[in-house]
């Protein structure tokens, strides 16, 4: 079977791509981006994904994973898997234009049987818009052409292990669309597929999404009430929140943190909400974690006025990773600057242009944004904010 995926080279295709040729599929991934498709043809993974090294060489060596800038190539396949961004504007509105484009593209390609797979994240109904679309072209979906959605559901650095392991929501207009989907996941995934509506299913998505992100500003602010209490009081937030939740099932909080962001989190909600009348808690979930660069500096300022050398520990959004989209490090950076801070020194191990732990000697403020495994609290003296850890 010839599956190709538009968008096979971002963080959710490529490993997508290769579990599928691992699985025996022949593969063509399909991205603008040519420079990565040469380092992915290169044999080597253009971001950090533990595992997915040696599954990308043997899918080469196999010759089953081919890459092409060529979104024509759609023609030749039996199944196409849509993984494109789907990005908010700056009035937080989504942008679903490039994706249909995309979509406009795929259906001047098709052939009767195709399936189409979309596992963007979406604005809820933009799967029923492209099955109108298809049928204004003549064609009749779940009998010529058959459409699903099937949202992503991976973890970055957890991809090659979530792809086959979580259940996968399939949302299906008809039943010969969910059983096209269904077989072809069940070739490589251990777990069940669960049919929804494709409307649910894009909804699931980002209910999945902001969840995670309400949680996160649930414990930020949990953070801040308790350092509110801590000027006058023996307070740590950590240390309430592991005594608090020590086995009772019913205080699961998440540790605070002052990197809360990515390609995701940061915008999912804002699909949510764009059509309803109360929308403040995805909206103060937002304020919250966005605002802790804020808070951040104004707190080392309180304890450690007029720094004349500021670091940066963490420019990635995530710990342990080398992908920095949406990070708050870099609004916490214009923060400094908008202060007047600029002797600001921005480390992340995991990438190249970043400065390194040995520029960071001599700072006034060390602020630790995304605590990677292997860093230690900096000596005594040094003022820590973030991650796991709270001001020294």
């Amino acid at each position: 079977m010839e599956i190709s995926l538009v968008g096979g080279g971002g963080h959710v295709g490529l490993p997508l791509g290769v579990v599928l040729a691992d699985a025996g599929f022949s593969v063509t991934l399909i991205d603008k981006d040519s420079d990565r498709l040469e380092t992915i043809e290169r044999g080597e993974l253009p971001f950090s994904e533990p595992g997915g090294q040696p599954l990308l060489e043997s899918a080469l060596e196999s010759g089953r994973l081919s890459t092409t800038t060529d979104i024509n190539e759609t023609a030749n396949s039996d199944v196409v898997f849509v993984i494109i961004g789907t990005p908010i504007d700056e009035h937080h509105n989504p942008q679903m234009t490039p994706l249909l484009e995309v979509v406009d593209d795929v259906i001047d390609n098709l052939s009767e049987g195709q399936l189409l797979v979309f596992r963007s994240t979406v604005y809820p109904g933009t799967t029923n818009i492209v099955c109108d679309r298809i049928e204004s072209e003549g064609y009749s979906v779940g009998e010529d052409i058959f459409v699903s959605f099937a949202p992503e559901r991976i973890a970055q650095h957890n991809a090659f292990e979530e792809i086959v392991h979580l259940p996968q929501l399939i949302g299906a207009p008809d039943d010969a669309s969910y059983r096209r989907t269904q077989a072809v996941f069940d070739e490589f995934v251990d777990a069940g597929c669960l049919r929804l509506t494709p409307t649910e299913a894009e909804l699931g998505k980002l209910f999945t999404n902001m969840w995670r992100y309400l949680t996160f500003a649930a414990a930020n602010e949990f953070y801040l009430i308790a350092d509110s209490f801590a000027t006058h009081h023996d307070v740590n937030i950590h240390r309430i929140l592991e005594k608090t939740g020590e086995e009772y099932p019913r205080f699961d909080v998440p540790s605070p943190g002052a990197n809360v962001g990515g390609p995701c989190l940061t915008k999912d909600g804002w699909f949510l909400v764009d059509n309803i009348p109360y929308n403040e808690l995805v909206s103060a979930s937002y304020q919250i974690n966005e605002g802790m660069p804020a808070q951040i500096v104004d707190r080392m300022a309180r304890m450690s006025p007029d720094p004349e050398k500021i670091s940066i520990l963490g420019m990635a959004f995530k710990k342990n990773s080398d992908d920095t989209r949406n990070s708050v490090s870099f609004k916490l950076r214009k923060q400094l600057q908008m202060k007047g801070y600029n002797n600001v020194v921005e480390v992340e191990p995991n990438i190249e242009q970043f400065e390194t732990l040995e520029d960071v000697e001599d700072s006034d403020w060390v602020i630790l944004m995304t605590p990677h495994n292997g860093w230690a609290v900096p000596d005594k003296g040094w003022l820590v904010l973030g991650g796991q850890y709270s001001v020294q």
